[in-house]
């Protein structure tokens, strides 16, 4: 008989290596899994954004299943509005009739026409994002009303 003797199965620590590295792989995919089905769950409602202060609601619809529309009006400038969106981590994007490039000098807007912020949250398969849109009222003759129109638009699920 050998001196030798069997080792059983589980004993050896190459099995009990690979088996603590399987058993971490299943702990690292059922955590994946979670993470993943937690920030679907996440996207999957509207994506809230501050109100500007002193506005005035003028209508709220809900046009679909994961769509909603608010507009609002206010007196203050649209630079100060457009701040406070852009305070929000909004990317905000100002529209001018007349751009007039400069060799060497900052463009010369003229006529801004709206301003767009948007924050966008979508991923995992899920659309969340709102767009706000700022621009001056005008009347039937094209002229300002001295109110500025805030139209926030909200889109969020599969």
């Amino acid at each position: 008989m050998s001196d030798k003797t069997e080792r059983g199965l589980f004993e050896s620590t190459m099995v009990r290596l690979a088996l603590a590295l399987l058993a971490l792989a299943a702990v690292l995919i059922i955590v994946g899994v979670i993470y993943f089905l937690i920030n679907r769950a996440n996207r999957n409602k509207p994506l809230e954004v501050d109100s500007y202060p002193g506005a005035t609601q003028v209508s709220s619809e809900v046009l679909s299943e994961g769509f909603d529309h608010q507009q609002y009006k206010s007196a203050d400038p649209i630079e100060k509005i457009e701040q406070f969106f852009r305070g929000q981590e909004m990317e905000c994007t100002p529209q001018y009739r007349t751009v007039i490039e400069q060799p060497g000098q900052p463009p010369v807007k003229e006529g801004h026409l709206y301003t767009t912020c948007v924050l966008d949250r979508s991923g995992w398969g899920v659309t969340q994002y709102t767009k706000v849109q700022i621009q001056p009222e005008v009347d039937d003759g094209g002229n300002p009303t001295g109110q500025i129109i805030i139209d926030v638009q909200r889109q969020w699920g599969e």
